[in-house]
C-alpha cells in the first residue's frame, strides 16, 4: 500500500497502489466523488469503464504486462478519478512502468511545464500516451519472437517445439485481450472528456485513440502471422511423422517375409529340405537377400521410397 502526491502549478496527481481503507477515506476528502465511483475502486474491475458525473469523470483502463520467457503475463488495471484540478490514479498490482512515469514527471521540470497546465487533461494524456509508447516496445519484442519462430520453422535442421510457439501465441493473446476490449471505451471517453475539458483538448484525445488503434492493428497482424506459422509447423510435423511412419512400415514389410523364411527353416522336423546340406545356410541367406532386394525394388518402382 503506497500513496504518492505531486503538486505542480495548481495541478495535483495522487497515485495510490493497492488502496487500503485509509486511502479510500483520503480520496473522499480530496473530492466528493460519486458513491458508485467509491464503490468501484474498492476492488479491481475486469472490464473497461467510463462514466461522467457532476464535476468529475471516472475511467477504468487495463494495460498488459508482458514478461519475456515462460513467465505468466499480467494485466494491470488503472482507475482514473478525474477532476479539473486533481487526478487520482489507482493501481491494484505492482506496476513498475507506471512508477517510472511518476518518477519521471517528479524529476523532469520540462515535463512538468508541458503537461501540468490548465487542467488535469494534459496530465492524463501524458500517462496514457507514455503507456501506449511502452506498448510499442512490447510489440517490438513480440515481433522479434514471431520472426524467430518463422526462421526456426523453415530452418532445415531447426528444432522447434509446440511449447515455443504456444508461449509466443499466449503473449500475443494476453497483450491483445485488454486493449481490444477497451477500444470502444476510449471512443466514448473521447466524447465525454472533450465536453469536460473543452474542444481545445480534442486533438490530444484523438491522438490517444489513433495510437491504440495502431497498436491493436499491429498485434492483430502478429496474431494472424502466428496462426499461420502454427498451422505451418503442424503441417510440417505431420509430414515429418508421415515420412517416419512410411520408413518404419517399409522396414516392417521387408522384415516380415524374412522372418517367415527363418521361421519355416527353424521348424523342428526330421526331414527339412536345404537344412542339413553343406551349403544350406548360404542358400537360405541368399534367398533372404533376394527377397529383401526384390521388395526394395518393388517399393522403389511404386515410388514408396
Amino acid at each position: 500500500m503506497t500513496r504518492h502526491e505531486l503538486n505542480i502549478n495548481g495541478i495535483k496527481w495522487v497515485y495510490i497502489n493497492k488502496p487500503s481503507s485509509k486511502d479510500i477515506e483520503k480520496i473522499k476528502d480530496i473530492f466528493p466523488f460519486h458513491p458508485l465511483v467509491m464503490e468501484s475502486i474498492v476492488t479491481p474491475t475486469f472490464h473497461p469503464f467510463i462514466e461522467d458525473f457532476e464535476g468529475h469523470l471516472f475511467l477504468i483502463l487495463h494495460f498488459p504486462i508482458i514478461y519475456p520467457g515462460h513467465q505468466a503475463n499480467k494485466i494491470a488495471e488503472i482507475d482514473f478519478l478525474i477532476t479539473k484540478k486533481t487526478l487520482v490514479t489507482i493501481t491494484y498490482i505492482d506496476f513498475p512502468r507506471f512508477d517510472e512515469l511518476f518518477r519521471a514527471l517528479l524529476k523532469d521540470l520540462h515535463l512538468q511545464e508541458q503537461f501540468a497546465k490548465m487542467h488535469t487533461g494534459f496530465l492524463l494524456y501524458y500517462i496514457i500516451d507514455r503507456l501506449f509508447q511502452a506498448h510499442m516496445k512490447d510489440l517490438d519484442f513480440l515481433e522479434r519472437e514471431v520472426t524467430r519462430i518463422e526462421e526456426r520453422i523453415f530452418e532445415k535442421h531447426g528444432r522447434l517445439t509446440v511449447e515455443d510457439i504456444s508461449n509466443v501465441r499466449r503473449d500475443i493473446v494476453d497483450f491483445r485481450r485488454p486493449l481490444k476490449s477497451q477500444l470502444s471505451a476510449l471512443a466514448v471517453f473521447r466524447d465525454k472528456a472533450e465536453k469536460f475539458f473543452g474542444k481545445d483538448f480534442g486533438p490530444y484525445l484523438l491522438d490517444l485513440s489513433v495510437n491504440e488503434e495502431r497498436i491493436i492493428t499491429l498485434v492483430e497482424n502478429q496474431k494472424e502471422m502466428m496462426d499461420v506459422l502454427y498451422e505451418t509447423q503442424t503441417s510440417l510435423m505431420s509430414d515429418h511423422i508421415s515420412q517416419i511412419m512410411r520408413v518404419l512400415t517399409i522396414f516392417s514389410a521387408i522384415i516380415l517375409p524374412l522372418s517367415l523364411v527363418t521361421s519355416i527353416w527353424g521348424m523342428n522336423h526330421a526331414v527339412m529340405p536345404l537344412r542339413d546340406g553343406p551349403f544350406a545356410f548360404w542358400i537360405v541367406m541368399a534367398l533372404m537377400v533376394f527377397v529383401g532386394i526384390g521388395l526394395l525394388l518393388f517399393f522403389h518402382k511404386k515410388r514408396w521410397l
